[in-house]
Order: structure tokens, then sequence, then C-alpha cells
């Protein structure tokens, strides 16, 4: 029996050990938590902007997120279609004129201080994905709309799992 029978190939072993998060949406699928991977983080030179990166499993999109941990909520603040091997904690970007770090996924799990449920706010998430249809490159949303928010993800939700 061939070795790569018994063992996945590498980039199947490195999606399969990646952390996850699980995300609460109100899609067209209906109410659900969305298993998704955490990509890595970014932060700006001073350290005080600091953003979580997490792809949709579906649509492949990674979305930068800013935590409200009061809330339990993660905005949608940007995309970034940087590959996973980037954030290695060495290389940087620039997005709307400030450079950001890209941090490693271990800082990451670090930054959501180990919970792993999360609402996300679906409109920053459409904001951000009509500022990126309209801006044609990696480009904040406007100030987030201050309005309700969903605190407590309702019981007896479908959970969906990643394949593995």
């Amino acid at each position: 029996m061939p070795l790569s029978a018994l063992s996945p190939a590498p980039a199947q072993a490195a999606r399969a050990q990646r952390p996850t998060v699980f995300i609460y949406t109100e899609e067209q699928r209906g109410k659900q938590l969305v298993e998704s991977p955490v990509i890595g983080m970014m932060s700006d030179a001073s350290g005080s902007d600091k953003l979580i990166v997490i792809q949709d499993p579906h649509s492949g999109i990674k979305f930068l997120y800013r935590i409200d941990f009061e809330s339990s909520n993660l905005d949608a603040a940007a995309i970034t279609e940087e590959e996973a091997a980037a954030f290695d904690g060495k290389r940087s970007v620039q997005i709307d004129a400030t450079t950001y770090r890209l941090g490693t996924v271990d800082n990451a799990v670090k930054l959501l201080r180990g919970k792993t449920r999360w609402i996300q706010d679906k409109g920053a998430v459409l904001s951000v994905l009509l500022q990126n249809a309209a801006a044609r490159k990696s480009r904040f949303a406007a100030v987030r709309i201050e309005r309700d928010r969903l605190r407590k993800v309702p019981a007896d939700v479908p959970v969906e799992y990643l394949a593995r």
C-alpha cells in the first residue's frame, strides 16, 4: 500500500488541524451555527486595531472581523485575499493607507480568548461585500451603524460542521 494512502495530503492535514469557531448566521439557508476556519489575525503598527481573519467555508471569502466581546458579535470590517500561509507573523499588507501585520493563527486564537461561539453581524457583512464589489480591492467598510445587536444564539439552532 502506498504511503499516500495512509496519510492525508499535506494541505488536507493543515486544513484539518486549523482551529475553527462556530459563527451564528441568519442567511438564506436559515439560522444556523457554521463551523469556520480561523486563518490568522491582523494588527496595525500600534497594536490598537486588531482584527481576526476567518474564512467562510461556503464562499471561501476571508473576512476581517472586529471583535465585540460584550455582545459576542463579530463585525465584518473588510475582506482579504491573502493566503493562509502569509499569516506567519512576519509579513504585512496595506489597507486604506495603513500597514497591518499578518499574525499567526495561534495569535488569532489567543485574541479570541478561548471563545468558540460568535454571532455574525449580518449588516456588517453586507456592507463589506458591497464595499468590496464597488472598490474591487481590499478596503474597510464605513464605520458600523449602531443598532440593536443579537446577543445570544437561539436554542436548538442546527450546527453545520466542516467536512473533514
